[in-house]
């Protein structure tokens, strides 16, 4: 009868540490696949999430000149989510030359917010909200009723201009061609997940550079929309045009 070595019996009875090490290895290059993976699909999930709660953003301030006739203005870091408003009769706005926050409770939005009852995106840090202080007369043309009436009444008025803001796809609108809208009423923005960390200049024309409680906020009329890219620009904005917000506002009976 044929006897097996000791040797034989412990070589068949398990694994040499070469072979544990491959396949730890090929585990290791399956979990960090998968890690990646479940990162990227995170990711992926914010963005949309944040893309739909603009679109609700936007279709509110929309919603909100038809029924009162004249855009909001943004909150402040203090409003609590409330527009930070001067006077709603003349619509001069309170804060930052109107560049703040979206203004979540006067436009009856719900949603995560932080602390300063500010509406926040998917990464915590809440959204911004411009809106134009053109003001032909002394009257504000968006964050009024008469302005925005008067305004409508005789278009000759909304040409590109340093109180329009205006939308480009690179920091500081270099070319004619980089401009994608200047006769913007409002935008809405999120910073993305790098909103502390940016350091891109099509950001930073997002994200300005003022400091207001403790917030880093605008106080230009110029900002980017461009591919996103996570190295360089993973900003998401959208803004309001003039042609919808009349045509919105002519549907509600609000002009001829």
């Amino acid at each position: 009868m044929k006897h097996l070595s000791n040797k034989t019996i412990y070589r068949d009875a398990g694994f040499t540490l070469i072979e544990i090490a491959m396949v730890l290895a090929i585990l290791g290059l399956v979990l960090g696949g998968l890690i990646t993976a479940i990162g990227q699909s995170t990711e992926n999930t914010r963005r949309s999430e944040a893309r739909a709660l603009i679109n609700r953003v936007e279709e509110a301030l929309y919603g909100f000149a038809q029924v009162l006739g004249r855009l909001p203005c943004p909150a402040s870091d203090t409003s609590n989510g409330e527009e930070d408003v001067v006077d709603i009769n003349t619509g001069v706005c309170n804060f930052n030359g109107g560049h703040g926050f979206v203004p979540a409770v006067t436009l009856g939005l719900q949603g995560r917010v932080n602390a300063d009852g500010l509406l926040l995106d998917p990464w915590m840090n809440p959204l911004r909200y411009s809106v134009s202080a053109l003001a032909p007369g002394g009257i504000p043309a968006f964050t009024s009723e008469p302005g925005m009436q008067s305004l409508f009444a005789a278009p000759g008025i909304l040409v590109a201009g340093p109180t329009l803001l205006r939308v480009c796809n690179a920091a500081d609108c270099p070319t004619e061609d980089s401009v994608l809208a200047d006769t913007v009423p409002a935008v809405v923005i999120s910073m993305g997940p790098n909103w502390a960390t940016f350091t891109s200049a099509d950001e930073v024309d997002n994200a300005g550079n003022v400091t207001e409680g403790g917030y880093r906020l605008t106080n230009t009329n110029t900002f980017v929309s461009r591919d996103y890219n996570p190295a360089t620009y993973d900003d998401i904005i959208t803004w309001l045009s003039p042609h919808v917000l009349l045509s919105r506002q002519v549907m509600a009976g609000r002009l001829p």
